[in-house]
């Protein structure tokens, strides 16, 4: 396994960022350890799958994880605000940076993609 350390810059979009860093570093898969920055714009699935919550507010990313495959990327995002209150979910087209995003990305050795589960409505993991 090996890592690759990414900078995004202001009004990139992340999810799209992403998607970019897979191609970039020809990663079939890879996992986010780290990502510190903050967003001036934001766009969340929440947890019924279905309500989504978008905002021009600068926020501070506290926390985002996830995988991501060439097939597809499943990543969650927790963002405060001045007050220290912290909103999160499942990160969406939007989510543009304000200042910086510093991520350092594992790539990872095993086979895994992403394929459509009837159950659920999404792309979900598949481990080979």
């Amino acid at each position: 396994m090996k890592t690759h350390i990414k900078r995004l810059l202001p009004k990139q979009d992340i999810k799209q960022c992403l998607i970019q860093i897979l191609d970039e570093y020809r990663l079939p898969a890879a996992v986010i350890v780290s990502a510190v920055g903050s967003v001036e714009s934001y766009t969340l699935r929440v947890s019924d799958g279905v309500s989504v919550i978008f905002k021009d507010e600068n926020r501070e990313i506290v926390s985002m994880s996830g995988i991501l495959t060439k097939d597809g990327i499943h990543v969650h995002l927790s963002l405060s605000s001045q007050d220290g209150s912290v909103i999160g979910g499942h990160l969406m087209e939007g989510c543009r940076v304000k200042t910086t995003l510093e991520l350092v990305i594992l790539a990872l050795d095993q086979d895994v993609s992403r394929s459509y589960d009837p159950i659920t409505g999404y792309k979900e993991l598949i481990i080979k």
